[in-house]
């Protein structure tokens, strides 16, 4: 199924009966996310544990992450990691479930935001600025607080589920003051104009066009490289986004990034890449393990890591 923008269109559009099995796991969603958290939690890590059973290629691809970027971890260590990493991302879910439908004041005094005068010094130069980061199982929840402290325009991805993409950008849009889909590359020019600050998730692989190769954990992986050329073209201060999980709560951090872009795209890659495996280190399971990192081969046509 085509991925389409759905803001212009209204529910009418949405109520025939191929798509009344996913308004009804919406409408579960939705009344999951009235009970308290210490329930929402377990049930998440219960969902995760399911998920781990039953999505042999999910597994898989975690596998494959986990033994190509910690090789020295022993295996019964790894499958713990892997387990934990599941789970995690089930709390996700609840997470996502209780930005999109629940008062973000609920969670306040959970989240602790660290070095957030950095957003100011950085506007100040009246260039707007760039945040980047990696994606967490927490993104959606600590995204929903950084809209709290910074008028932020995060540049989002479709989903294949034309019902998923309703509900997310109605509720986005209620978060944020602009969301930019990712392949709208006026709309960040335009807010970066406007000395706004937009937010991207630079980790993921978004094939050969838009990427140069840089080690990641000591493997080359594709990396996008528009973030260097955006920087130099636009003079947009860059901003590293951290943020995730604690036994507390949640933490969202910024710094700003000195001597970047270089000129080098393949270094300014590298360089962002050592970056994100630093947050990755102190919360492993955290981490999106079951995307294909690797998937695109520095030399076409190359098996991947993945092949079976």
């Amino acid at each position: 199924m085509a991925k389409k923008s759905t803001l212009n269109k209204s529910i009418i559009h949405f109520i025939s009966p191929k798509y009344w099995l996913t308004w009804l796991a919406m409408g579960i969603a939705y009344l999951l996310s009235f009970l308290p958290w210490s329930i929402q939690k377990k049930l998440g890590e219960t969902l995760g544990k399911a998920h781990y059973s039953l999505s042999k290629n999910r597994r898989h691809i975690c596998n494959v992450n986990l033994r190509l970027c910690f090789p020295d971890m022993s295996d019964a260590a790894r499958k713990k990691l892997a387990k934990a990493h599941f789970e995690s991302m089930g709390i996700g879910v609840f997470e996502m479930f209780a930005t999109w439908f629940q008062d973000r004041s609920k969670t306040i005094s959970k989240v602790s935001f660290h070095d957030q005068d950095v957003i100011e010094k950085a506007l100040a130069k009246g260039k707007g600025c760039i945040i980047i980061g990696a994606h967490f199982s927490s993104i959606d929840l600590c995204g929903t607080h950084m809209a709290r402290y910074i008028d932020v325009h995060p540049i989002y991805k479709l989903q294949r589920n034309p019902i998923m993409n309703w509900v997310m950008e109605r509720q986005r849009k209620n978060i944020f003051t602009k969301t930019i889909e990712r392949r709208n590359v006026r709309g960040v020019m335009t807010s970066l104009k406007e000395n706004k600050a937009v937010w991207y998730a630079v980790d993921q692989d978004y094939g050969r066009k838009n990427s140069v190769f840089a080690p990641f954990y000591g493997h080359q992986c594709a990396t996008i490289s528009h973030i260097s050329r955006l920087a130099k073209t636009t003079k947009a201060a860059i901003l590293l986004y951290d943020y995730g999980r604690t036994d507390k709560g949640y933490f969202l951090s910024l710094q700003e990034l000195e001597d970047y872009p270089t000129g080098d795209e393949v270094l300014d890659a590298t360089k962002i890449n050592k970056l994100i495996e630093a947050q990755i280190e102190p919360k492993k399971e955290q981490y999106f393990w079951t995307h294909r990192r690797f998937k695109t081969q520095e030399i076409p046509g190359a098996p991947t890591p993945y092949d079976k």
